[in-house]
Parts: structure tokens; sequence; C-alpha cells
């Protein structure tokens, strides 16, 4: 490849290029024949790589089947767990929400526990009568 034509590549490439180098390269008549052989050979390889990529419709055909099986098997596995569960720790509700009652060993209940003694008391005072604070105390 000559570099007198590297921008007829990047016009073939849909580049932006320079109109006047684009011009200069297609002044000569080494250049319009190169301009048509490169297009000529990148339609080429498009076409071709466009029907690599496409799956005959019998491929698309035979993975229909395979989807469907994935499916329902993860719908048979989801509504399985749940019966298995359902089973094993019995029904959700409101009887099982209830906490069982509290029972102590001992004749003596325990003693109930006492809050700590507050070391800061925040007054709070709504309305118009109330004085007005710069913050920070």
């Amino acid at each position: 490849m000559d570099a007198r034509f590297e921008v007829i590549d990047a016009f073939v490439d849909g580049e932006r290029v320079d109109a006047a180098a684009l011009k200069h390269a297609l002044s000569e008549p080494a250049g319009r024949d190169y301009l048509v052989d490169v297009w000529l050979l990148r339609e080429g390889v498009q076409e071709e790589m466009s029907a690599d990529t496409s799956a005959p419709p019998a491929m698309l055909r035979a993975r229909a089947p395979r989807t469907w099986l994935f499916a329902a098997a993860l719908i048979a596995c989801v509504i399985g767990g749940y019966f298995i569960g359902y089973r094993v720790s019995g029904p959700v509700g409101p009887q099982a929400l209830v906490p069982p009652p509290i029972t102590t060993t001992s004749p003596q209940a325990p003693a109930p526990l006492a809050a700590p003694v507050p070391t800061r008391v925040i007054t709070v005072q709504f309305g118009t009568d109330a004085p007005a604070s710069g913050g920070g105390e």
C-alpha cells in the first residue's frame, strides 16, 4: 500500500478525511484504481462476514426446546422449594409471629433494668414565646 492512498482507506472505512487530500489522491489514475479495488474488497468481506454470523434456521429451531426446558425446570424448582419449606416450617402467618411466653425457672422474678442517669437535658419549646438562640449552646 502506498502512503499516498491512506486517505482513500480512511474514506472507504467511513472516517472523516481532508477533502483536499482525497481530491489529490483521486487525481491520479492509480488512486482511482485503488479506490475501486479497496471498495470491492471491503464489500466482499462484509458480505462474507454477514453470511457467517447468521445462523441457519434449523439451528435456531433446535435451541428453542432447550430454552423452554430450562424455564420449566426453574419453575419446578421454585415451586418444589416453596412446598418443601412450607412442610418443614409450617404455615407462615400471625400464629408464627407471636413470641413464646416468658417463663422463669427461679422462684424470684428478675428485677427490671434501670435506665441510665441522663448527662444532659435538652428542652424544646414551640411557639412564638420561645427564646431565640444563636445556636451552638
